[in-house]
């Protein structure tokens, strides 16, 4: 947390070494005091699965969400991002390691977990599918708090985390 735009550059040079603090089975058996997230939308009749997915691994559904990103690539296994939000006057730098893909005919999307120094420990996930009703885009996300000030005033907390999911829902649907 710091009152100026995070060098997003300095921590994901410093995130490339860090361990991933979740783990991706959170999202079937979430921990005790996690928040679960899981929200979804129907894309509109002109959406195409592939389209939507090159926007996901670019990376353009979280920057169209109002985060600033700096990944050390595409999202694929491996890949470390540092995202940054800005909440009042504070900053906060989340920094996190791609530890699954799908890419299939009929789905494709990554899960994330968080890296040490991010506000939350968790994992979160993001998929575009084929449905009978449609395409489809969702967010699982399972996380605690464990930064002080996010203990504190969860309810800032899930404003924030409620806003850039928001964010990400509208962006993919275009």
């Amino acid at each position: 947390m710091q009152l100026t735009r995070p060098d997003l550059a300095r921590i994901l040079e410093r995130s490339r070494a860090e361990r991933p603090t979740a783990d991706p089975g959170w999202l079937a058996a979430p921990p005790p005091r996690a928040r679960v997230l899981r929200e979804r939308v129907t894309l509109g009749p002109g959406a195409s699965l592939a389209a939507t997915a090159d926007a996901l691994f670019g990376w353009r559904i979280h920057r169209g969400a109002g985060l600033v990103i700096e990944p050390s690539g595409p999202a694929d296994v491996g890949v470390t991002v540092v995202q940054a939000v800005q909440a009042g006057p504070l900053w906060f730098a989340a920094p996190c390691r791609v530890v699954d893909v799908v890419r299939g005919p009929d789905e494709a999307g990554f899960t994330y977990a968080t890296l040490p120094h991010h506000p939350e420990t968790g994992v979160e996930s993001f998929r575009v599918r084929r449905e009978d009703d449609g395409l489809v885009f969702e967010i699982h996300a399972v996380a605690r708090h464990d930064f002080w000030g996010s203990r504190i005033l969860p309810r800032i907390a899930h404003r924030v985390q409620d806003r850039v999911t928001r964010g990400y829902l509208e962006t993919a649907r275009g």
